[in-house]
């Protein structure tokens, strides 16, 4: 019979544990190092998925900022999905940036003229409530509605947009992992 409450084999359990979620730290380190560099490299699929790992804090040190400089990047190259994210962070002044609603809207526009549904239901949104500088438009809320389900029909790219030539500020930044030293976030 084992006995369920034997200590050396809680512990035995927890190293092994602990040594996979150290195995898996190192997977995902590895996966962001390699998306890293394809960024690096110029392909905006994997600048736009390094933005979303800083954005958010997924396996890296948030940094709302280092997830503008790549969103630009992607946008840079016309990407979509890039677009709807950095006007998002310019609306709301995400990551301590300056809002700026002019911008922010012309971006998330034109993500949604290229069919991005966020983009598009956002507008509809607008529309239907009089914000962000549209005014109240019923028809115009429920055509932006209708495109926001048509899921599927976005197109990946669109025009390039340098946020810079706006003046807008990009500081490119330092992936930081969780579980470096010094890292708080332990």
């Amino acid at each position: 019979m084992v006995d369920l409450f034997d200590a050396q084999g809680v512990g035995e359990r927890k190293g092994n544990a602990m040594k996979a979620s150290k195995e898996k730290l190192d997977e995902k380190r590895d996966e962001i190092l390699y998306q890293e560099k394809l960024a690096e490299e110029g392909d905006a699929e994997a600048q736009s998925i390094v933005a979303a790992r800083l954005a958010k804090g997924y396996f890296v040190k948030k940094d709302e900022q280092g997830a503008f400089y790549w969103y630009c990047q992607a946008a840079k190259q016309g990407y979509v999905s890039a677009k709807w994210n950095a006007g998002n962070m310019l609306l709301f002044g995400e990551g301590g940036l300056p809002k700026n609603q002019e911008l922010a809207m012309m971006l998330i526009e034109d993500a949604a003229n290229s069919g991005e549904a966020d983009a598009c239901h956002f507008l509809s949104l607008c529309y239907l409530n009089g914000k962000y500088g549209k005014d109240k438009n019923a028809g115009l809320s429920e055509q932006w509605k209708e495109r926001s389900e048509r899921w599927g029909e976005s197109e990946y790219f669109g025009d390039p947009v340098d946020l810079e030539v706006y003046g807008v500020e990009i500081k490119k930044p330092v992936i930081g992992f969780l579980g470096e030293i010094g890292d708080e976030e332990k």
